[in-house]
């Protein structure tokens, strides 16, 4: 091995075992390293997006999930949309959600409440049907045909709402008009008087397939100046998300896990 394969490796793995952000000069001191090659390994494994810096410190950055799992996808993709989902909640003083593709359902991962939006009914977590759902809906977007059809299955579907689309094939059109226009929207089928817009989140290069949703009350909601408002700030909101994921790749365990089964 190459004697810079060997220092970068021992970064990798001293930021491994450290656990939490490490500054440059602990990094040099416990290393045995000096900081200017310290530095300049960091800064070309940062490039990779293997090493991230935030805050002062050094940590592991999300292409290193393959390598233990040491830094949940999940939780770093949460992290990371954190602010951007709490700016939208505030802009729009309604309920955000950040959501993903787990095996047939969508689960929550992350919420930003406004002081004026309506309390959901779900929390981060909570895992939610496709079909019923905005982010489900933004979700089955991202999906081939086929696969939205297996997660359907023949039907009828379960009503939760007097609302709610019970018949497959109305589902797969509603799936692909939000691939047509961007975004889907969840008109009262999951909750009485709630109506939510949401718009797919899907990382270049991975598995993952996601959506960020903004709920409140539908006589709001319906409102067509709001509604074109809502979704403008939206779609900042996931062009943001997708600019500060671009960094990072996503391992093959990725896949494996969602089995999204994406185009």
């Amino acid at each position: 091995m190459s004697e810079s394969a060997g220092k970068a490796l021992d970064i990798l793995f001293y930021l491994a075992n450290a656990g939490d952000q490490v500054t440059l000069a602990r990094l040099s001191r416990e290393t045995g390293m000096n900081k200017a090659t310290a530095l300049r390994y960091l800064s070309v494994l940062e490039s990779r997006g293997v090493v991230e810096k935030r805050d002062g410190g050094w940590s592991l950055g999300l292409s290193l999930f393959e390598l233990g799992s040491r830094v949940p996808v999940r939780q770093l993709v949460a992290e990371k949309v954190r602010p951007i989902i709490e700016r939208l909640a505030r802009e729009t003083g309604e309920s955000v959600n950040l959501a993903y593709l787990a095996g047939d359902s969508a689960i929550y991962l992350d919420r930003a409440e406004a002081n004026r939006s309506l309390r959901m009914r779900s929390v981060p977590g909570d895992r939610l049907p496709l079909y019923c759902t905005g982010v489900g809906k933004a979700i089955l977007s991202l999906l081939p045909e086929e696969r939205i059809r297996a997660i359907l299955g023949p039907g009828p579907l379960p009503r939760i709402t007097e609302a709610t689309l019970t018949d497959p094939e109305d589902v797969l059109r509603e799936a692909l008009r939000a691939r047509e226009l961007g975004y889907g929207v969840d008109r009262e089928e999951f909750e009485v008087g709630l109506t939510c817009y949401a718009m797919p989140l899907r990382l270049p290069g991975s598995d993952f397939a996601g959506a960020i949703s903004v709920s409140g009350p539908t006589a709001r909601m319906k409102n067509p100046e709001v509604k074109e408002r809502f979704l403008t700030l939206l779609k900042q909101a996931v062009d943001d998300a997708l600019m500060v994921l671009e960094p990072y790749h996503y391992s093959s365990h990725t896949a494996a896990e969602n089995s999204t089964g994406c185009p």
